[in-house]
């Protein structure tokens, strides 16, 4: 994923806006800005990828987000797209 330093002055104001924490605020945050506008996440590793695929699915069926997910090797790719959560038979009892 992309770095990018920041000031102290800039964390101190993130932490006192009372926004929600990471990494699942920054995941429904990055679902929401995708289903307006195709965003790419490149990762050092294809298990890293791998791993925040399966973290953005879980948040994706939490949202409902309308955005699709699709992973090539290291390479994320995350836009518009149609959602629809599927019923799980073993999750109803």
């Amino acid at each position: 994923m992309k770095q990018e330093r920041i000031t102290m002055d800039e964390f101190e104001q993130v932490l006192t806006t009372g926004s929600k924490r990471a990494p699942y605020g920054q995941n429904q945050a990055l679902l929401r800005k995708a289903e307006s506008e195709p965003v790419k996440l490149t990762f050092p590793t294809d298990k890293k990828a791998i791993s925040k695929q399966t973290a953005l699915y879980v948040v994706r069926r939490k949202l409902n987000a309308q955005v699709r997910i699709v992973r090539k090797k290291e390479v994320l790719f995350i836009g518009p797209g149609e959602y629809t959560p599927s019923d799980r038979s073993g999750s109803k009892k």
